[in-house]
């Protein structure tokens, strides 16, 4: 496997220029990838075999905001599993060398099927497209993967890969999501590989020394969070994973204060990883108060 050290990134905003860019051969997986779950990363690991077969670039295309944005549904996605920080960041570890995020505007979404396989694929020198059966693309997603061979005039192969699947239910986006809202947290290795983490920023770090507990308030960025709660989660540290108890409540929609038994300070860095590993108790809507008390008593 190539060890990638950065991804190149190539943001695309509308029409532009094929011979600008110079792309090099390659072969591209696409898809919008939130999460990146196991189906993504079968899909991302058969672009990287097929790649290094084939002495290519591995690249990855990518499509941002979410279509809900733009196109006229009554759920917009503008919450993420993984915002586009942290997607690159797990690209990188499955040895993609380059990244292209598309801008899904209006403009974007009117493009007819053929247009957008001669401007984004044939355009950006794409000489193997893999992509998951139920890709689709164009102009109200008339185009598949049936006909995406034609509407490149063969001028790259394809592969198409499979549904994967858990205890007979399809692995994706949307299932994680399902398990978030209903704060089953601890299901979502299943479908994602590891459990769900988000990056947040430490807002304030302070050390209760009676009772020898860290109060860590974090703010989350642009990712979705799983249902108010109480949790069990694990901050990732240079050193370990500590565990500690999240409360997710109406209360502090924005700002979140994760307790961590610690005989010290912690001492954190600026950003921190969490993982959410378990629900412990659900909040009733418009409960908040008094879970303080509540997570020392479960600490």
């Amino acid at each position: 496997m190539t060890v990638v050290l950065e991804v190149e990134t190539v943001y695309i905003k509308g029409p532009f220029d094929v011979k600008a860019l110079e792309n090099e051969p390659c072969v591209m997986a696409l898809g919008f990838f939130d999460g990146v779950h196991l189906g993504h990363r079968k899909l991302i690991e058969t672009s990287r075999g097929i790649a290094e077969r084939k002495n290519l670039t591995l690249a990855v295309m990518t499509f941002f905001p979410h279509p809900s944005n733009v196109l006229p549904t009554n759920q917009k996605i503008n919450k993420y599993l993984s915002p586009l920080d942290a997607k690159k960041e797990i690209f990188k570890d499955l040895g993609v060398e380059k990244l292209f995020i598309v801008t899904f505007n209006h403009e974007f979404a009117k493009l007819a099927p053929a247009d957008f396989v001669q401007e984004y694929i044939c355009g950006l020198n794409c000489t193997h497209v893999v992509a998951g059966f139920d890709f689709t693309y164009g102009y109200k997603g008339q185009g598949n993967m049936d006909r995406i061979k034609d509407d490149g005039d063969g001028e790259f192969d394809i592969t198409v890969v499979s549904k994967e699947s858990y205890k007979n239910i399809k692995i994706s986006s949307t299932k994680i999501r399902e398990l978030l809202n209903g704060g089953a947290v601890e299901l979502v290795p299943h479908f994602l590989g590891n459990f769900y983490s988000t990056c947040g920023q430490i807002e304030d770090e302070s050390y209760d020394l009676k009772n020898q507990k860290t109060m860590v308030k974090v703010t989350f960025k642009d990712y979705m969070l799983p249902r108010k709660g109480t949790y069990l989660v694990r901050l990732k540290t240079e050193q370990n994973m500590i565990e500690g108890i999240c409360t997710l409540s109406e209360n502090t929609p924005d700002v979140h204060t994760i307790r961590v038994h610690s005989n010290d300070r912690l001492h954190l860095k600026p950003t921190v990883k969490v993982e959410w590993i378990s629900e412990l108790e659900t909040l009733p809507k418009g409960e908040g108060a008094g879970t303080e008390e509540k997570d020392q008593m479960v600490v």
